[in-house]
């Protein structure tokens, strides 16, 4: 279903989901948009009749009718991504939960504030902004205050808390989704999202490398390669977007199969000229991969597993980073057939009660992430967390 702006509102993939059959009086055009996306409206026993109660002749009795407070419309909003992949997709999730999309626009880092000096003024007054995946900045946090009210900011970088706190007071504590050192924007959006859905779930999967090889085949592959593009290029992407806010793997697949096969990725390449370290345990096989960080780690472990035939992976950033990045850690399983999936997160949970300087991370989007104190400075600590693992496969069989 379309508004008048062609704007996709429901996604035919999800009305069944969505739709309830409809009950009485139909209402108008603008209350029935209102009502399809505001669930919670309404409760058990409003169409009851009440019954009828005759008053003395000489007495009429004028009850005023209850009067429901009606919840605001929901506005257009602008999306901004940082330029890199994660949160490209995180952006699209977020844009796909709330359907009404005024514009899409993706930068890197350094420029931000050319959102704020130039679109950001031209957005129609009242306007919901949106960040994604982006870092403190001195001029940001002092151009937010003049959206207070309407602008969000989700990110996973490390903030120092005094921005926090700033960034808290100039627009408001409901508006601030900041997880510090939590390795990807994607489960700080999920974890505020309120509607999924088939597609949506699907597109986690593929970001994240946990996707299946028909879906890659038929349309994934097209994607992820688009999605790196699309955070290569500054300004506006609505138009590039557009096939992932709607969502259907039909149209997706229609649209992979007039492109030519992408180039190679490059985690293919970096994967097939190391050799990587494997650790054997109670008939399982985990290989520990260090990962650039221009390099994708989700698909540099999915290939890693693959070539190795490893039923687990543990990734870490190969070089320098931020300090919380260079402290992460990433657990990463297929199912091995004929037994149960891991439980990875079980895991995480186990080592960070054994160890102080282990903390587990966001995990909306099913990744098993962890920080790791200390980890870059100390071999020993990476050691350690390896013997745990291997001596826990009851816990990893959950």
């Amino acid at each position: 279903v379309a508004d008048g702006e062609g704007e996709i509102l429901v996604d035919a993939e999800d009305v069944a989901e969505t739709l309830a059959p409809l009950e009485g009086d139909v209402p108008e055009m603008g209350e029935a948009l209102v009502a399809s996306y505001d669930e919670d409206e309404g409760t058990e026993g409003e169409a009851a009749e009440e019954e009828e109660v005759e008053a003395p002749a000489e007495v009429v009795a004028i009850q005023p009718a209850a009067v429901e407070p009606r919840r605001a419309p929901r506005r257009r909003a602008a999306y901004v991504a940082h330029g890199d992949p994660n949160s490209v997709a995180a952006a699209v999730l977020l844009a796909r939960d709330l359907r009404l999309v005024e514009g899409f626009w993706v930068y890197p880092q350094d420029e931000l504030m050319t959102f704020f000096r130039g679109v950001a003024t031209d957005l129609r007054e009242g306007t919901p902004i949106h960040l994604v995946g982006f870092a403190p900045s001195h001029d940001a946090l002092q151009a937010c205050a003049l959206y207070a009210g309407r602008l969000s900011w989700f990110d996973h970088h490390e903030w120092p808390p005094e921005d926090v706190e700033r960034l808290r007071q100039s627009i408001g504590t409901e508006n601030v989704h900041i997880e510090s050192g939590a390795g990807s924007t994607l489960p700080i959006v999920l974890a505020d999202r309120t509607r999924r859905s088939r597609f949506s779930d699907k597109l986690v999967d593929l970001v994240t490398g946990r996707f299946s090889e028909h879906d890659f085949e038929r349309w994934g592959w097209e994607w992820w390669y688009q999605l790196s593009e699309i955070a290569g290029r500054s300004g506006e992407q609505r138009a590039a977007v557009d096939p992932l806010l709607s969502g259907r793997p039909s149209d997706l697949a229609r649209e992979a199969a007039k492109r030519p096969t992408p180039i190679e990725p490059a985690e293919v390449g970096f994967v097939s000229a190391r050799d990587f370290r494997l650790v054997h345990f109670g008939g399982y096989t985990m290989v520990v991969v260090p990962t650039p960080a221009s390099l994708d780690m989700y698909l540099v472990a999915r290939v890693a597993r693959e070539r190795y035939r490893a039923e687990i992976s543990l990734s870490l950033l190969d070089g320098d980073g931020d300090s919380a990045t260079s402290e992460l850690i990433i657990l990463g399983g297929e199912e091995p057939r004929g037994r149960r999936g891991f439980d990875l997160g079980r895991m995480v949970d186990h080592l960070a009660s054994k160890h102080e300087w282990i903390q587990p991370l966001p995990n909306a989007d099913r990744v098993s992430r962890m920080r790791v104190t200390g980890l870059s400075g100390s071999g020993d600590r990476l050691d350690e967390v390896i013997r745990e693992i291997a001596m826990g496969r009851s816990i990893l069989e959950g």
